[in-house]
Parts: C-alpha cells; structure tokens; sequence
C-alpha cells in the first residue's frame, strides 16, 4: 500500500511540473536573456516548497493536500486546452469569412447588373476593349437617297481603317425590305464583319394600330384648330398617329438599346459605341476619342462625340485627318457599368436621340426648348442639371445622305431635312401598310366592294334552287330590268357604213339626234343618280338570269355616257368556217389575236370628244353600288380591258374632284360619313389601296364626334348631336314644318348609321382594314352600341327599312372573324336575337312602296338603300 502511494507521489510532481511549465508557455510571454518576472519567480519557489513538504512528510493529511495540489493542476491543464481549441476554431472560421468575402467581391466586380444592387464598388477597367456598333436601318426617301445605306456601308468597309483595341460589329435594325437585308448582309460577310440582326416581324406589325383619341376634340384633323395648322404642324400631328407603328418598324432607339445591352454583355468590355450607321471614323479622330477615354474615363460614364456632315464621301480620302467643325446632333459612348438607356417611348423623328441628351445635360445646338412637345406628345419633365454627367471628346463624320439640299447650308437645310424626314417616315409605314394588306389581307380591287361576294353568290344559288323568297324579290328586279331595257333601246339608232374591225361583225348605236357637237339626252335617264340605278340594276339582272342582253344594255349605258364612245347593237353570233376536212385557211387569226369570244373589237370609236357627261355634277352621288356593277360587267367580259382601265381613269379623276373641293369633308353630320363612303370606295376601284387605309382608319376619328353618350347613366341614352343640329337648320331655314321635326330628327340619325353601316359592309367586304363597328372612342363610342340604342328607340318604326338588316350582316360579319374579342352582354343578346331576322322577307305593297323597299327611286336613295340591298348587301 505504502509502496503504491509512494509511487503515486513520486509521479505527481513531475506531471505537476509539466502542467505548469504549458501553463507558463500559453498564457505568459517568455522573458528572453533576461531576469525572470516576479510572477515567474515566485511560481518556481512556490513549487520547489511544495516538492520538499511531499517528499519530506509522510502523515495523511500531507497526502491530501498533495492530491489536491495535482487536481488543481490538472483543471488548469484542461482550461488552457479549450482555450487553444476555441482560438484555432475562430481563427479557421475568420479565414472562412475573408475567403468568402473575397470570392463574393470577385463576383460582383465581374457582374455589374449585380453590383449596383449592392453596396460594392467595382473596379474600374477603362483600357479593357472598345465595341463600336453602327446600327443599319432602313432608307427613307425623301429624307435619304434610295440605296444610301448599301452605298455608305460599302465606303466605310472599304476605307475606314482598324483601330487598336476595337471590335466593330453591326446591328441590322429591322430592315423592312427582305432582298435589301439579305444584300447587306453579303456584303458584310465578303468583309468578314460580325453582325447582329434585330429581324422586322409583320406578325408584330400588324398588331399596332393608329393614335386616334389623345387629341384636345373628337375628329381633330377636321377641326378648325388643325385646319389652320401650318404645313409642317399638320404633319408632325399627322405623324404623332402613326407613333406605335414607327416605334416597332423604325426602332430607332430601340436599336440603339440593344447594341448597348449586347456590349454590356460581353467580357472585358469597357467602352460601347452606339453609333448610328452612317457614321465614319478617321484614324485622328478615333485616337483623339481613345486617349481622351483613357484619360477620362474613372470620372466620367458618358462622352459625347461631336459631329460633323458630308455632302461628298470623298472628302474623307484626300489625305487630310484634322478636326472639322461640328455642328450636329453628336453621338454618344457609355462606360460598361452606365446605367443612362435612351428612351424607347421616343420614336424616330421626335428627338429620340435629344431626349437622352438632355438628361446628360448637353446644351441644345438650337432654340426649341420653348417648342419642345404638342399636349398630346409624350414627354418627360427635364430639369437643368447641376452636374455635368458627360465629356466632349473627338469628333465623327457622317456621310452623305444622298440629297445634297438637306446638307449644305445649316439655316436652310434643317427645317427642309425635318420636313423630308416627316414625309420619309410616312412614306415607309404606308408602304408597309399597304404591303400587308395585298399580301396578309388579300385585297383586290377587283373585288366587290358593298356587295358582299358570298351573300351574293348564295342569293343566285337559291334563286337557282327556286327558293320562293329569293324568287320573288329577283322576279321583281327582272321587271324592272325590262322597264328599263325598253326605255334605253329606243333611246339608240344605228350608224350606217361604220366598222372598224372586218373580222368582227358588230353594228354600232349612238342616241338619236347626237353628233360630235349635241347631245340631246333624256334628262331623267342620264341624272347620275338614276343612271347608276339603272346600270345596277341591268348588272344584277344578268347576273340572275344568265341573260346576256341585260348585261350589254349596261354595258352600253356606261360606253354612251361615261366613256363618250358608241354603244355596240345585237351581235351576230355565227361563225363562219369551212368544213372540218378542210385546212382552216379561211379563219384569220394570227399571233397573238385569238378568236373573241364575245366579238366586241379592242378599241371602239369615240363619238364625243369632251370627255363624260357626268364631269362636272357627280360629287353627290353615291358611286360604291354602281362601281360593283361595272366590276361584274368587267369579270364577265362584257366590257373590254381598255374600256374598264377607261372606266378606272373616269373613276380617278371623280376621286380627285371629290378630294381637291373638300365639299362636305368637314361637315360633322351624315353628310361627312357619305363623303367618306364614296372616297373609299373610288380609292378601292382605281386600287388606290394608301388612301382606302387612310380612310377606313382615320374615319374611326368620327364615331367620338358624331355620338354623344348621355350622363345619365339609367338610359345610356347615345345621342346624335350633329343630326339633331342639321335639323334645327332645316327648321331655321324653312326647309321643313315645325310638325316634321320630330320625323326628320328619327329620319337623319337613321341615315346617318344608314351610311355608317353601308362603309363598314365595304370595309368588311374588302376584307382589308380595321374593325369599325366595335371600335371604341375615348369616351366609350361604338357604331355597334349607337345603333343598338337607336333600334330600340324606335322598334316601331323599323319594319320598313334596311337598317336592321345591315346591323344583323355587320354583328355576323364581324364576329365570325374577331377571336379574342367579346360583345358586351347588352349588345351580344340584342345582336343574337336581331340575327333570326330573315333579309329577304320584304313586304310587297304597292308600287311606289315596292320601289323604295328594294331600292329604286328617290325615296330609296332619300333613305341611302343600294339597289336591291337584299340580294347582297345585307
């Protein structure tokens, strides 16, 4: 026992020993050549004691205490262990931190889109490489000369040298001609040039439509205000409606965002230049804008690059590199980490570039900040910056646009480059609209125009089948086609020894008692308004009855007093050959002239030399049925291609007499809406197809004037003001009796929608053009709903007249073809139930009675009823 004690003991002053030398290692820093501390010394005697009292006593308490002694060594022993594990465990999780803070900053420095979010600042590389973008967009004549972009493109690869540190690349902005395009690109890739294209989507540009309702009144190009505009006010307002469509087409700024986020996306990238595609850079000039970048660039994000114009590219190769003088809008270079974009809402023409400028706080190069936005432009508010953002630094030519005059002198040539560019931007979208509509919408001015194809065609296949209906109102047009087929006969005799074919057999008419210098014509017969009528009429007999005389009593009615030519009697319809074992030889026919069927010669005399009898007195008629009758005449061969290209220019010359007098195009009431009616459908005759979509969407402009939709809104009542005005005139001026006013007032708003209705059938029909019977103004006008208030208002009144049977065709027509669209549920159940309503139950009374039903006579056009409207129209 004593033994393992002693043996317990001698071991526990060395383990003591250690203990407390770790101890003095770990918390004390050691004294080198030099005495010990006081704390050293006195620790070192207090163990040499405690050693000599163990070794030297041998009583049990001695013991204890010795065993205490180790146990107090040994807690410190443990405490300085965590200690050194809890210092090793800290000092791994520090070094933890900083590498992860360090990886983190790597990471945001090399993405910027994430550092600003941040409370980071990136380093700032300014010598990385330069991209210099030129951005290819579309010529636009007048402002520029066609085929300008292809040239100048030509010159810069061919004499613009490389410069140091710079990649060039080239952005094709929706370029709108696919062959143009596709010779860009040739050309760039014989120069080993990189390109980005931005494609033109017709899908997507079919989708903008016009800016119609931001003006200070409805129908603001036919107010007084605009009237008195200045040419160029009138444009630049013109131009604000196309707004949608030049921002998709044009995309001015458009493309310069997307060179600008493609340069940020790249590595190393320092500097991008989104210079605009005509721009040329000399070797000085670009050494100029390097070192100044170079210089510069830790303080300043944007440089603002003057320029200067051309009007001979060749300037640039006599040798000379010195700085021009540069008065022009400058271009603009963006440090990678910019967070300025220029604004896309500011299309091409509108100062797109300016407005980017002004928020740099460049100073205008001319005085327009007092002239900057009509109230209906859009805008942001600039205020004057106090810190310059930006430096001036080099300089860049622009090359020739191909028009010397918009060039030369400073003071002359900018309002005349501000007009060509007004005029170059609508020549573009209305070439554009116009292709869309031939190539997307199918239109074809040989198509019918009020009289719907189809309903047409189904009336004859049911008048085939005998319907009882459809036989019963063809029987009745058959009737008044033989009236009318006697009454024109007598009006001809024939002309003796005249031919000018031997090969075709036809014996010419003229009226009786004319020559070259009288004409002593029926004045019933050759009124516009009834001659129409009667050629309709005659058409549309034939049409039916496969009855050929029909069609070439027309067809003469419109040789006599249109065409100013003979009419064509009887023809003889015998041919005349020899047996069928001969050799043919005596039928003559050559080359190119095949035997005609109908036997009317390609060129028939004139008999009047003064041009129409209805040049001078037909600006009120209405001509959409009667140019419909002259298409079918034409389809069927009746009249000669020479005679419907006459019939075409008659048909121009009309439509300019109509444009150039305005008369009734600033009329507010139904009299403006017929004056659109008859231009849009001699714009579709003579396949004026600009000025057919000028109208069928600036017409929309008038359902916001014309229909006022009442406050109250229990009635929802839609109210035709300008009709009710027109009214008061009639009263004011004697033209109608008090007791007539509440007839006359249920009398011209019904031909009011009686016209509007008749356009928007023509529109349908054509199968080209916006939806007008549900478009909606500002203050919630629609053609659909004014004409679902106006038949209730007057259900008793409806059982006479087309109109009812028009909305019914316009609601079925328009819905088969809108697919996103919804009616309203008021109109959607009114329309459906109108839609059972049969059109070809018309009540026979009288004569009079029958007429103005069907379409005849001056009550029907009193009403604007086509002739036989049931047949086709509605």
């Amino acid at each position: 026992m004593k033994s393992h004690q002693a043996q317990f003991l001698s071991a526990a002053p060395l383990k003591s020993i250690h203990s407390n030398r770790f101890e003095s290692r770990t918390f004390y820093r050691p004294q080198s050549n030099s005495k010990s501390s006081s704390y050293s010394s006195f620790d070192q005697r207090n163990l040499e004691q405690r050693i000599t009292t163990i070794k030297n006593q041998e009583n049990l308490p001695q013991i204890s205490s010795s065993i205490y002694l180790e146990k107090t060594f040994a807690q410190r022993t443990g405490h300085s262990r965590k200690l050194k594990w809890f210092h090793q465990i800290f000092a791994i999780i520090m070094i933890g931190f900083i590498g992860l803070y360090l990886s983190y900053t790597w990471y945001i420095y090399n993405n910027n889109n994430l550092a600003k979010y941040f409370l980071i600042s990136p380093r700032i590389n300014i010598k990385g490489q330069i991209l210099l973008y030129r951005i290819l967009g579309n010529d636009l004549p007048p402002r520029h000369k066609p085929g300008q972009t292809l040239k100048n493109l030509r010159f810069i690869l061919e004499h613009e040298t490389e410069f140091l540190n710079t990649k060039k690349l080239w952005l094709l902005n929706r370029i709108v001609n696919p062959e143009y395009e596709e010779a860009i690109i040739e050309l760039l890739k014989l120069h080993n040039q990189n390109y980005i294209r931005l494609p033109f989507d017709e899908q997507e540009y079919l989708k903008k439509d016009f800016l119609l309702e931001d003006f200070p009144e409805p129908d603001f190009f036919h107010s007084n205000k605009f009237m008195n505009f200045s040419k160029e006010k009138k444009l630049r307002t013109i131009d604000y409606i196309y707004h949608e469509k030049n921002l998709y087409a044009i995309n001015n700024n458009g493309g310069r965002n997307a060179a600008l986020a493609h340069g940020k996306s790249q590595h190393n990238v320092s500097w991008i230049l989104p210079f605009d595609g005509n721009c040329f850079l000399t070797p000085n000039a670009f050494a100029d804008i390097q070192s100044q970048l170079y210089k510069w660039g830790e303080q300043y994000k944007y440089f603002i690059v003057p320029m200067a114009r051309l009007i001979n590219n060749s300037q640039l190769l006599d040798g000379s590199d010195t700085r021009p003088i540069t008065p022009e809008e400058p271009q603009v270079i963006f440090r990678y980490d910019s967070n300025k974009t220029f604004n896309e809402h500011m299309r091409y023409g509108r100062r797109s570039k300016l407005d980017l400028l002004w928020r740099l706080g460049v100073p205008s190069t001319s005085k327009i900040s007092d002239k900057l936005f009509f109230p209906w432009e859009f805008h942001d508010s600039y205020q004057v910056l106090t810190k310059v953002q930006y430096k001036k630094i080099g300089w860049v030519f622009r090359l020739f646009s191909g028009q010397a005059s918009q060039e030369l002198s400073k003071k002359e040539a900018r309002p005349l480059r501000a007009f060509n560019r007004l005029l170059a931007i609508q020549e573009l979208l209305d070439s554009l609209d116009e292709r869309m509509a031939r190539k997307h919408q199918g239109f074809d001015p040989l198509r019918l125009f009020l009289y719907d194809e189809k309903l047409l065609s189904q009336a004859r296949f049911n008048f085939w089948l005998e319907v009882p209906d459809v036989v019963e109102i063809v029987q009745v047009l058959i009737n008044r086609a033989d009236e009318m087929l006697s009454a024109v006969i007598n009006l001809f005799e024939s002309v003796h020894d005249f031919q000018v074919d031997e090969n075709i057999r036809v014996n010419f008419l003229k009226i009786k008692g004319s020559d070259d210098n009288s004409f002593n014509q029926p004045v019933e017969l050759i009124t516009p308004d009834s001659f129409f009528e009667n050629v309709t009429t005659l058409t549309l007999a034939h049409y039916f009855s496969n009855n050929e005389k029909y069609a070439r009593w027309a067809a003469n009615l419109v040789r006599t007093f249109i065409l100013s030519s003979y009419a064509i009697e009887t023809q003889d319809d015998s041919i005349s050959v020899t047996p069928l074992d001969s050799d043919f030889d005596s039928v003559d026919v050559e080359g190119y002239d095949f035997p005609n069927l109908n036997k009317i010669p390609r060129i028939i005399p004139k008999i009047f030399n003064d041009g129409s009898l209805f040049s001078n007195n037909i600006t009120d008629s209405d001509p959409s049925f009667f140019l419909d009758a002259c298409r079918l005449l034409y389809r069927t061969n009746i009249l000669t291609h020479k005679e419907y290209m006459n019939l075409r220019m008659f048909a121009s010359n009309w439509l300019e007499i109509l444009i150039n007098s305005k008369k009734n195009m600033r009329n507010s009431d139904h009299r403006s809406v017929m004056f659109d009616l008859r231009i849009l459908s001699l714009a579709g005759f003579v396949d004026d197809l600009r000025l057919y979509l000028r109208i069928t969407n600036r017409v929309r402009m008038r359902i916001g004037k014309q229909f006022y939709i009442s406050s109250n809104l229990s009635t929802h009542e839609i109210k035709q003001n300008y009709e009710i005005m027109y009214v008061q005139y009639l009263l004011n001026t004697n033209q109608i009796k008090p007791s007539d006013y509440d007839e006359s007032i249920f009398q011209y708003t019904t031909l009011n929608l009686q016209y509007w209705l008749l356009l928007i059938r023509g529109v349908q029909n054509g199968r080209c053009g916006p939806d007008i019977w549900q478009y909606t103004a500002r203050d919630g006008q629609r053609i659909s709903s004014a004409t679902m208030e106006h038949l209730k208002l007057y259900a008793n009144k409806m059982h006479d007249i087309s109109l009812i049977h028009l909305a019914k065709t316009a609601y079925m027509i328009n819905k088969s073809k809108r697919c996103t669209w919804k009616d309203p549920k008021n109109e959607l159940e009114f329309f459906q139930n109108l839609a059972n309503i049969d059109n070809m139950n018309v009540i026979l009374g009288n004569r009079t009675e029958l007429d103005t039903r069907i379409g005849i006579g001056n009550e029907a056009r009193r009403r604007g009823l086509p002739p036989f409207w049931m047949l086709g129209v509605a």
